[in-house]
């Protein structure tokens, strides 16, 4: 397997494809145990960090799975995808509060929509398909008040399994030149 840096290449969709595999599940799980609390916060944070922690944090994964790293300018995008994340998600919290948490579950999916969108630039176009499924199923869930939540967590989930599945079996790609 090719270790060299990233020269414009896609090198780690098979260990994203893991990743959203992994996060489908437990955002389904979550769902369905949820209750009142529409997802369940302990088995959402728990599991999201133990899943990030197995899969980005241990060196075996991304060694099976990767073709090199990714370069600079992917992990600044990465990076700033994920602090904007964090921000908005924050921000979310703080306007929308607990009165509504359904109404705040699905604004924090419209957050993880939104920043897929950072990801192109390390994943590839596959990532701008996954941020506008998972927008337009989390602005449904917002519009379509009457339809149970759990059925937007489990399209939520299944969409990330699906384009995850997509993405563990890629080959290597080129990205388009900038």
């Amino acid at each position: 397997m090719d270790k060299r840096k990233s020269n414009g290449q896609y090198n780690n969709q098979r260990t994203v494809g893991v990743w959203l595999i992994y996060i489908g599940v437990i955002i389904i799980l979550s769902a369905c145990i949820g209750g009142d609390l529409f997802i369940q916060p302990f088995i959402m944070g728990v599991g999201y960090f133990l899943g990030y922690f197995l899969i980005f944090g241990l060196p075996y994964v991304n060694k099976k799975l990767s073709y090199g790293e990714n370069s600079k300018f992917q992990n600044r995008m990465d990076n700033y995808s994920i602090i904007f994340t964090i921000i908005l998600c924050t921000l979310v919290g703080l306007l929308i509060g607990f009165e509504d948490l359904r109404l705040l579950w699905l604004c924090i999916f419209i957050v993880i929509g939104i920043h897929f969108f950072g990801f192109y630039f390390s994943q590839g176009k596959i990532m701008l398909l996954l941020g506008i499924l998972t927008l337009v199923n989390s602005l449904l869930g917002i519009y379509l008040n009457s339809v149970p939540f759990l059925l937007f967590a489990a399209i939520d989930g299944i969409i990330k399994i699906i384009i995850g599945c997509k993405m563990l079996l890629m080959r290597r790609k080129l990205s388009s030149p900038q």
